[in-house]
């Protein structure tokens, strides 16, 4: 599904606004690429975070409210990339938080694709936006949150095929609760330092990538449409165990963060179903079937950390949000 800003709709506006929620990334199902495919992702949009941005014409690029070097240089990629010879005026109302394993990068390039290309009135999908901005080379959750919201698979990469595609969306039980875990004193893998983690490490053996799509397929798909917590937490924990030993020679460990890791053992020993780390982290995350027992055990953890963040979020269910002024 494309999501696309079009000449007709809104090439008029004097303003576009763009709220783009947050993701977890739940594992990749093949890190071994024998099946002609390589990486295949799962997530789910969240709430809690959000990217909006409001933008406008202008003759220069002016940017206030965020990382105002980092995002300019994203909205210059995007004019160049679509010829666009004159500049963008970008506030910042919220921003996802950098380095923490949340997809800010993800959300940020196709928020400013989409309100660029929608203020000067070209017809672009968030496909070619993801092009024009580098991003997709390995995980398709990002693009399938921004134009579906939802619970995202995607079946990787093939032979001539520049962005994953997305083979199964659905709405995530709204009554269950993810508890993410926060530490203030680490940073996640991201950009150059990312692309070069990937080329250090192995493939992963055939039997590993099995038993992850077995997991996908048998346990957490039928998980989610049967509204089976229990079940669904498990097939988090099984996978997360697997990727997470295969990046530990990259991150130092199973977890990009020991504080996390400690977190979780004592939220699953609260009634979390199931735990993990999302992307290269350091947020962690616990499943909870309602927000009662998942308040329950933030309350529990009270005190022990006070350099970990226990933040709760529900998911999201809605693709990104666009609106326009004229």
């Amino acid at each position: 599904m494309l999501l696309k800003t079009t000449r007709n709709d809104i090439a008029a506006a004097e303003t576009v606004r763009v709220a783009a929620p947050a993701r977890l990334h739940l594992g990749f199902l093949d890190l071994d690429g024998g099946s002609r495919r390589r990486f295949g992702s799962i997530g789910v949009g969240i709430t809690g975070f959000t990217t909006v941005v409001n933008a406008g014409r202008s003759d220069r690029i002016d940017v206030s409210g965020g990382d105002d070097e980092y995002i300019a240089g994203v909205a210059q990629t995007v004019l160049d990339y679509f010829r666009i010879n004159t500049g963008i005026r970008i506030e910042v109302e919220e921003c996802i938080p950098r380095h923490q394993g949340l997809g800010s990068g993800t959300q940020m390039a196709l928020a400013l694709g989409t309100a660029i290309t929608g203020l000067y009135g070209i017809d672009a999908g968030v496909e070619e936006i993801a092009v024009a901005t580098g991003r997709g080379m390995r995980s398709g959750v990002g693009l399938g949150v921004f134009t579906q919201g939802g619970f995202i698979l995607d079946s990787g990469r093939s032979e001539g095929r520049r962005l994953p595609t997305t083979i199964f969306r659905h709405d995530f039980p709204e009554e269950w609760r993810f508890v993410l875990v926060m530490d203030t004193r680490a940073e996640g893998i991201s950009g150059t330092d990312e692309v070069e983690a990937f080329k250090s490490l192995p493939d992963m053996s055939p039997g590993a990538c099995a038993e992850i799509c077995r997991q996908v397929l048998m346990q957490m798909l039928p998980g989610i449409m049967e509204r089976d917590c229990d079940r669904f937490g498990a097939s988090v924990s099984s996978i997360q165990s697997s990727i997470g030993e295969y990046f530990s020679a990259a991150q130092g460990g199973s977890y990009a963060s020991e504080n996390v890791r400690q977190a979780l053992e004592f939220l699953l020993e609260h009634n979390a179903t199931g735990t993990g780390q999302t992307s290269w982290g350091p947020t962690g995350f616990a499943v909870f079937p309602d927000e009662k027992s998942a308040r329950r055990a933030i309350d529990a953890f009270a005190g022990r950390d006070d350099m970990v963040s226990l933040l709760l979020a529900g998911a999201e269910n809605n693709r990104a949000r666009i609106s326009c002024s004229r």
